[in-house]
């Protein structure tokens, strides 16, 4: 590899560039690497051929690429495009398997509830790569996928394959392995649970790089597009690590999967880390249903509107209570009085004694009588 490497860097056009530097008062230095980590398989004495230079696309009137539909939506919207990559943030037991189980389900059948999402019934098919699970995980994943998308037990399902890596623990073995996968069983859409598992460190820059170039290297060799799953860093939306960085940095769109009230989960690109490159921000929302025992499609609105009535009840309770340490009934007091009472109690200022008298007010918690004084509704 070292000799491949050595060869490259002797080729007469490097050795033109450097001229040209020396010329200039500059020396081109070669960087102290380990071949082996930092470059893997690439061979560099391609790198000044012609080979190598056909592959870069000089676009003009006449070379528009096709134009080709999603490989992957949300909710109605794009979220991953042809020969691009997209990452999704999830804390483990937040639903991320489920996510995986309903993109495929989405492909084996398309009128299915699949969370909102919606694979490309074109595409040539899907591999799921689980990285972390033990073999009855992966097996039970399969059947929950064959019942979301009603494939009665026993059937076939075509273009699908998921696969268990858990005990391929070897980074080098299991890269290969992925690959291996992919090349006898070629597919438009390459999920893989466990982004963190294709490095051994992910605080290591070199590998995080590494791997976010193979990740390149792969959409383009096999015409594939991929899905990543990371997590974050503890108590926080930030992807773990220089690997989470580099993936989320070149994806075409990130989303975070993030708890709601009980068993409710929204997943949104509509956060610090969030994107959707092309396309608007977005939210969408699935809940565990006891009925089916397994999660389903909620309807968000439906979800912020309980959400804010849930604040709102809160927030008119601690009015009431309040109130009723203010002015006990049966007394009464004049506006003046009762705002500042509510400043002594509350040890707020005069606009936020106001705000409260038209609250408790509007709430029906306090009632003005024909003499202009306040006193608490029974």
């Amino acid at each position: 590899m070292t000799d491949k490497i050595n060869a490259g860097l002797a080729n007469p056009a490097l050795k033109r560039y450097e001229a040209e530097q020396q010329a200039k008062g500059t020396k081109k230095e070669v960087p102290n690497i380990d071949p082996e980590r930092f470059y893997g398989n690439m061979d560099y004495t391609e790198l000044p051929s012609v080979n190598v230079l056909d592959k870069v696309y000089i676009p003009t009137w006449n070379n528009k690429p096709a134009d080709v539909p999603a490989v992957l939506k949300l909710g109605g919207c794009s979220i991953l495009t042809h020969q691009n990559s997209s990452g999704i943030i999830a804390n483990p037991g937040s639903g991320k398997s489920s996510i995986m189980e309903a993109i495929l389900a989405s492909y084996l059948n398309p009128g299915c509830d699949a969370l909102g999402f919606e694979v490309d019934p074109n595409c040539r098919g899907v591999i799921y790569i689980d990285n972390e699970r033990t073999n009855t995980d992966v097996w039970n994943s399969y059947y929950r996928m064959c019942r979301r998308a009603g494939i009665p037990e026993g059937a076939t399902t075509n273009n699908i394959l998921i696969a268990g890596l858990r005990s391929i623990p070897r980074l080098a073995e299991r890269m290969t392995v992925i690959e291996k996968l992919v090349e006898d069983n070629p597919c438009s859409l390459l999920l893989i649970d466990g982004a963190g598992d294709l490095v051994s460190d992910t605080n290591d820059l070199a590998q995080a790089i590494e791997s976010r170039i193979w990740i390149r290297e792969m959409t383009v060799k096999y015409n594939l597009s991929i899905v990543t799953t990371l997590h974050p860093n503890p108590n926080s939306n930030k992807p773990r690590g220089h690997q989470g960085s580099e993936i989320c940095r070149e994806a075409e769109c990130v989303l975070l999967v993030k708890s709601a009230e009980g068993d409710t989960r929204i997943i949104t690109s509509d956060f610090e880390h969030g994107k959707n490159r092309n396309n608007p921000k977005l939210s969408t929302a699935f809940t565990w249903s006891e009925n089916f025992k397994m999660f389903i499609t909620a309807d968000l609105d439906q979800i912020k509107e309980a959400k804010q009535n849930a604040k709102d009840t809160l927030k008119r309770d601690q009015a009431l209570k309040l109130a009723q340490q203010v002015i006990p009934a049966p007394n009464s007091m004049t506006y003046t009085e009762l705002k500042s009472a509510i400043m002594r109690k509350t040890s707020k200022g005069d606009s936020t004694a106001r705000k409260s008298i038209q609250d408790w007010d509007g709430w029906g918690i306090i009632h003005k009588r024909p003499d202009d004084r306040y006193q608490l509704t029974l």
